[in-house]
């Protein structure tokens, strides 16, 4: 990516310019108030897809949506769910 450093007063005569090369040429924008950094224009970051991107990575059978169907549930019920672990 590329990034350019402008003034706060040229910033302000170029700004629908400055807006075009960020959102066009990928470019990030630094505006200096006398030599040093005060602000950036960039590009907002996309946001990953979270749990969305694990969609399919569990068969529909899968004991874990048994699971989560039961404690959906036992919330609506309001029931108090007590789990004790299996011994072998």
């Amino acid at each position: 990516m590329i990034r350019e450093e402008i003034s706060i007063a040229d910033a302000k005569i170029h700004f629908s310019e400055l807006i075009n090369k960020v959102v066009y040429g990928h470019e990030e924008i630094v505006i200096t108030k006398r030599g040093k950094p005060v602000a950036v224009i960039s590009a907002p970051e996309t946001k990953s897809a979270g749990l969305a991107s694990a969609q399919g990575w569990l068969e529909e059978n899968d004991i874990f949506f048994k699971e989560m169907e039961q404690i959906s549930e036992d919330r609506h019920l309001k029931k108090l769910r007590v789990s004790v672990p299996e011994q072998n």
